[in-house]
């Protein structure tokens, strides 16, 4: 934003101007939480329920802005970016490294779990983590456009070092090396503790979306669209933070450019767009991807949905601020501009209706309390989220943002430094009037109109595939098929991943039991896909049971984007997992904390109607009793030869099925005395395939999956 503007009067540019790790780190996404999608004007879950994500920004910290940092600082050279910041710290005798030590120390206090936990306690279900594109550079990188601050690095040179590094593929190769990498994941991390979504907004691109020089660090006005080699560099930037995140259901979407601003030619910006969305979609990632028009966000004039090659999961956005010569009134009703400017809240809604795409107001704020709490509870009312901008701020006094951060100012110099890393831990900040203004939760804001929750659950709609059906359940990791050991029906019956052979021990049908969850029914033996133990810990085995009333047998199963899905049991919140990523044939099947690996994604098959395809008829035995019979060799040309252990002179009844359950031979009272007995079943004249031997007695039924071969 121009500095020389206050908070109660803005220009019109829908203004605004290393966290430790937390031990979660990139692998570890929401337990059991689905994608969000667009669907028409909504923004919805993996269960078709609506999501109005209301959040916060946290401006100020990968991107400090001047007018944040201190009401009326004039800047250096007639700039109030964070470069400027930082030449004033070199100007009063600093180091580069002493300066980079600061901004270490400042990135690792200024956001902290306690910030987040206490926006999630204020009824937010949404976070926007504003970035700054010199973050993904390695700190040998960032020290050369540090130079340029300084003054000792032409920005010519700079630009050349950054081509030369583009062209050498030496640019985001480095994850360990990447300050942004742990402010992302700690964000994630504590936002998915407390149920929250994130938004990742390249705040700060290279080269500079406009004239606006504070948003983008900016050295050089509108160079993003004027140098290609900026333009390559944000490419490969979107490339490598897709390929990191676009399994993490956590993020809600991506922000592709900050606020593109007086740049004469909205289909330059479009067609910058277009290139990054379709890099984004290359990497196979379906998140839902913010669109920022001309104007701050707002002008959005040859940027319409339809002139996008792949306009789906496409969000569009404004940022909505009012100031003097720039009024703005937050009726629902009221319009504006022409019909792609986007600030006023008539617009939005005709824009959505027209388009039929979701809206989002990526920042609003900067304003009376009157105003902020009536435009966030008219947009709410209207189905249009919203994002306060922001949460810290410099003053001495309350202002629109949530907190303020008391002095001294770091643009005052080195004495101070220490003091102001101290000041900006959340233990010192100081809440202002603007929380009670628009905290979701005192203002009757509803993130979940229809009664779902972060976790895609709740509302009349369960998740996942549709209930009442059978389908064959298949590991993405391996393509092998989720079944029964054997064909077991007893209790305890072993789950483990096999090559597809369609038998009713690989078939499952889901029943619903509330909630959002439903129980997974193994055909062959009618029993529940259920947790040894019960167990919460990562590693516990799973098995078949009789039904039980209990959470370890209740599942989730949610929507991962790529047409696969995780499987969550509602005891452990733990995901079905093959266990040490195997593809072989007979690995265990287990749960373990959802990581976003392949041998936690999957597949599944509609085979039908549960009703038509019910194949056990008889009572299933024990896990004793199943233990009696062995079948040997599995894989038959002539004979089959069984080894049954009985426990005393009995009757049994011996039948071959195929896999339609149609009786292929049978013997019916075979006399067995105690103690092992031997027995056949010819299959010399049956064709190849895949059969099942059923075994009825006394104790129960007892079933394995053999195959013939001639």
């Amino acid at each position: 934003m121009n500095t020389s503007t206050f908070w109660s009067t803005r220009v019109p540019r829908a203004l605004k101007g290393l966290a430790l790790l937390a031990g979660i780190g990139l692998g570890h996404s929401a337990n059991a939480q689905s994608f969000l999608r667009a669907d028409g004007g909504r923004i919805v879950n993996a269960s078709n329920q609506e999501v109005i994500l209301n959040g916060m920004n946290l401006g100020n910290w990968a991107v400090q802005e001047g007018y944040m940092m201190k009401v009326g600082w004039p800047g250096l050279d007639g700039k109030q970016t964070q470069g400027k910041v930082k030449k004033t710290l070199y100007n009063a005798g600093m180091s580069d490294a002493a300066v980079e030590t600061f901004y270490q120390n400042y990135r690792a206090n200024f956001i902290t779990k306690p910030d987040i936990d206490y926006i999630a306690s204020k009824g937010f279900n949404c976070i926007r983590l504003p970035l700054h594109y010199e973050l993904f550079l390695t700190p040998s990188q960032r020290a050369v456009r540090n130079s340029v601050m300084r003054g000792t690095v032409t920005y010519d040179s700079y630009v050349s070092q950054l081509t030369g590094w583009y062209n050498n593929n030496q640019l985001f190769t480095d994850a360990n090396n990447m300050a942004a990498l742990a402010m992302i994941d700690n964000v994630l991390a504590w936002a998915q503790a407390n149920q929250m979504y994130v938004v990742l907004d390249m705040h700060a691109v290279p080269g500079s979306q406009g004239t606006d020089a504070n948003i983008a660090d900016q050295i050089v006005a509108n160079d993003l669209w004027n140098r290609q080699i900026n333009q390559d560099v944000l490419n490969r930037l979107w490339a490598f933070v897709s390929n990191r995140y676009k399994n993490d259901s956590r993020v809600a979407m991506y922000d592709l450019i900050n606020e593109p601003n007086n740049y004469p030619n909205n289909q330059k910006i479009h067609d910058v767009f277009q290139r990054l969305i379709t890099t984004v979609r290359g990497q196979g990632d379906n998140h839902l991807i913010l669109v920022e028009g001309n104007g701050w966000g707002n002008d959005y004039n040859y940027m319409e949905p339809f002139t996008f090659s792949n306009r789906t999961n496409l969000v569009y956005n404004s940022h909505r601020y009012s100031g003097t010569g720039y009024e703005m009134d937050n009726g629902v009703n009221s319009t504006g501009g022409g019909a792609n400017d986007l600030r006023f809240i008539g617009n939005l809604r005709n824009f959505r209706t027209t388009h039929n795409v979701p809206i989002w107001v990526g920042e609003t704020g900067e304003n009376t309390d009157t105003w902020m709490r009536d435009a966030a509870k008219n947009l709410n009312s209207v189905g249009i989220g919203w994002c306060h901008w922001t949460y810290k701020r410099f003053e001495d006094r309350s202002n629109p943002a949530f907190m303020h951060i008391n002095p001294p100012y770091v643009v005052d110099g080195p004495a101070g430094l220490n003091q102001v890393l101290t000041n900006i831990l959340f233990a010192n900040c100081v809440p202002n009037t603007t929380v009670a203004a628009v905290s979701p939760n005192q203002n009757g804001i509803v993130n979940y109109p229809g009664g779902g929750n972060y976790n895609g659950t709740g509302g009349a709609t369960s998740s996942g595939p549709a209930i009442g059906r059978i389908y064959e359940i298949s590991s993405k990791n391996g393509g092998k098929a989720l079944e029964v050991s054997a064909s077991s029906q007893a209790n305890g019956g072993r789950v483990q991943q096999w090559g597809w052979v369609s038998a009713a021990n690989q078939k499952w049908k889901l029943v619903d039991v509330g909630s959002g969850y439903v129980r997974i029914v193994n055909l062959n033996s009618n029993k529940s896909l259920d947790v040894a133990g019960p167990s919460a810990a990562d590693g516990a085995l799973t098995h078949q049971w009789d039904w039980l009333t209990q959470d370890s047998q209740y599942w989730q199963i949610i929507s991962n984007g790529d047409g696969t899905y995780r499987i969550i049991n509602k005891y452990s919140g733990k995901a079905l997992d093959v266990q040490d990523n195997s593809t072989a044939d007979g690995a265990a099947v287990q749960q373990w904390t959802y990581s976003g690996g392949n041998n936690q994604r999957w597949y599944f098959s509609d085979q039908g109607a549960a009703a038509r395809l019910t194949l056990a008829t008889t009572s299933a035995a024990s896990a004793a009793t199943d233990a009696r019979l062995q079948v040997y060799p599995t894989l038959a040309n002539s004979e089959l030869n069984l080894s049954y252990n009985a426990p005393a002179s009995q009757r049994l009844q011996l039948r071959l099925l195929d896999l339609t359950g149609r009786v292929i031979s049978s013997q019916a009272d075979r006399a067995v005395t105690a103690g092992q007995n031997l027995l056949t079943v010819p299959v010399a004249a049956v064709r190849a395939g895949t059969y099942l031997v059923q075994v009825d007695t006394p104790e129960g039924l007892l079933v394995r999956r053999v195959v013939v071969a001639h």
